[in-house]
């Protein structure tokens, strides 16, 4: 059985707790800071604190929106190319503790998030960078930040003070030992708190939260008296009269039948809450809290100003304005406390590695919207099918399967400079008009052999209008194709059949309007009728439509090119 301590150091253990509270400094027992109630006080009467305002559902909404984006944001580390670009770094050091787990028991979900909840509640999030087996940032163990507190040395230097939470011990760190992330700051040591900030607005809103509270739990609608002609005999029998009507109605009795005994009367007091637009006014303190996170309203389910027409703008604004800051704040901070120290002692280059959250994803679109992307950067060679692959998390395709292909439109070139010898890559001329035995080349995914080597300006316009005239040659084909299914979707019954009986002359249409061979039409036509029949509804048909107006003039005019400069090879 343990024995209770001496009073003196019973004593000396209170006097080590009180100074490890405040700082290190001792307060004698009547200082005020002994008896004001925790938290910082509002006009509204409420004590506002990061727990206390965490109370307050539009505060926590906003706070787990934020912090829950962040951890689910993947922190990679890049390495830069010589050529400007970069490419992940999963050999660094600093890969797995930002990318999978900080330290021995949280993920980095959960450390992320956890950074960023410290980071809007109290203006500062810390942990200890400890070394270990993977370097000079085995983990990041994280602090709270009322248990911190920052100092700057005369060097110039920053020390931290840590209070431990279970013992009365105080802690130093060197500025090398704290990571440290602050927010807004009006000295650069710490970052301001939004809490104590605006206290003001979460303490009104603290304030009707209460006031609500309190109403569902002792009222018989808002307060009346009861009138009646006799007085009670004494004061026991008006408090038993009091306390039955209460019992009455209130709680699971609210909303019942209030019976009265001959000769009384109620008689209503004050304003109702319809009256005093209860509603409304916690609404607009919901707002002004979203204003001071930067929220967007929908985002914490106030949908009054949300349409079908704005709602992915406000989505995009949610990334671009309330998430980016964040994660940019956190990226310096990152860089500079833990990838430049380890890039320095390993002896690598300065800014050869860096870290960056991945918010590709909050900014997909979708599926029709990201399709078309795609297919224009495709059709203008800055994306690849495997760069395609990557971004929706698909395998790739084999490389000698052209997965890593680029293409480079056939009708375009610098100003001012000759064309190309061969419009794309490994195209040749053929030497013949290609037999009827031999397989057909003229796809549009086969590469269109090139004219003969003209010299001068006029064979260069001369190419330049050829494009123009197959470009828009194929362009009224393709609205006359997207036209006629567009009409026929009108009338899904009937669609089927519709289909069936254009494309079945439509082949014949397209050979002779371009004049390219049977093959190369027919094979054109059915693509895109599979493509049709692949669709499982009307939208799904509908988007397929958008992409053939948006894609199949190009592929039939690079057919058409090619057929042409074919000709011009026999012909020389």
């Amino acid at each position: 059985m343990r024995q209770p301590l001496p009073f003196w150091k019973r004593v000396g253990l209170g006097m080590r707790f009180a100074m490890a509270a405040i700082g290190g400094q001792a307060l004698p027992p009547y200082d005020d800071y002994w008896y004001q109630r925790s938290g910082y006080d509002s006009a509204a009467g409420m004590a506002v604190s990061p727990e206390t305002a965490m109370r307050l559902w539009s505060v926590y909404a906003c706070v787990r929106v934020i912090s829950e984006t962040i951890g689910s944001l993947p922190f990679i580390v890049y390495k830069r190319l010589p050529d400007g670009g970069k490419v992940r770094a999963p050999e660094h050091p600093l890969y797995k503790v930002l990318h999978d787990s900080p330290n021995q028991w949280q993920t980095s979900f959960e450390f992320w998030e956890m950074m960023s909840a410290h980071l809007e509640l109290r203006g500062n999030a810390f942990a200890t960078i400890v070394q270990g087996p993977r370097g000079a940032v085995d983990q990041l163990i994280p602090l709270h930040p009322d248990l911190v507190q920052v100092y700057r040395l005369p060097n110039g230097r920053l020390q931290y003070q840590v209070r431990s939470r279970w013992e009365s011990t105080i802690d130093y760190y060197t500025q090398d030992e704290m990571f440290h992330l602050r927010g807004m700051s009006s000295d650069g040591l710490v970052g301001l708190s939004p809490i104590a900030l605006q206290r003001e607005t979460i303490g009104t809103g603290l304030g009707m939260q209460d006031y609500a509270a309190r109403f569902f739990a002792n009222d018989a609608k808002p307060p009346y008296v009861i009138e009646m002609a006799k007085a009670f005999k004494d004061d026991a029998t008006r408090d038993k009269f009091r306390e039955s009507i209460q019992k009455s109605q209130t709680q699971e009795n609210r909303h019942k039948v209030m019976l009265l005994e001959a000769g009384m009367t109620a008689k209503e007091l004050g304003l109702t809450n319809k009256d005093s637009q209860f509603l409304e006014a916690t609404q607009a303190t919901a707002i002004s809290i979203c204003g001071v996170f930067r929220m967007q309203p929908h985002k914490i389910g106030i949908l009054d100003r949300t349409t079908h027409s704005n709602i992915e703008q406000q989505a995009i604004e949610h990334v671009t304005d309330t998430m980016r800051p964040r994660c940019v704040r956190i990226e310096r901070r990152v860089n500079v406390d833990l990838i430049d120290p380890v890039s320095e002692a390993l002896g690598q280059g300065d800014d050869e590695y860096f870290g960056e959250f991945l918010v590709d994803g909050l900014l997909r679109g979708d599926l029709k919207s990201r399709y078309d992307s795609y297919a224009i950067g495709r059709g203008y060679g800055w994306i690849s099918s495997n760069d395609v692959c990557r971004t929706e998390n698909m395998n790739p395709i084999p490389p000698e399967k052209g997965g890593d292909d680029y293409w480079r439109p056939v009708n375009m070139a610098v100003i001012g400079a000759p064309p190309p010898a061969n419009p794309l890559p490994g195209s040749a001329p053929p030497a013949q008009e290609p037999d009827k035995n031999t397989p057909d080349t003229t796809g549009p995914d086969s590469p269109p052999a090139d004219l003969p080597d003209d010299e001068g300006e006029d064979a260069t316009a001369d190419r330049r209008l050829l494009a123009l005239l197959a470009e828009e040659s194929a362009g009224r084909i393709v609205r006359r194709e997207v036209a006629a299914m567009r009409k026929a979707l009108s009338s899904p019954e009937t669609f089927e059949e519709k289909m069936q009986t254009f494309y079945g002359t439509h082949a014949d249409f397209v050979a002779q309007a371009i004049c390219i061979p049977d093959r190369a039409a027919e094979r054109y036509v059915q693509a895109n009728l599979n493509r049709l029949r692949e669709a499982s509804d009307l939208e799904d048909r509908a988007s397929v439509l958008d992409w053939i107006e948006d894609t199949a003039a190009q592929e039939l005019a690079s057919v058409a090119l090619g057929q042409v400069r074919r000709i011009g090879a026999k012909k020389q």
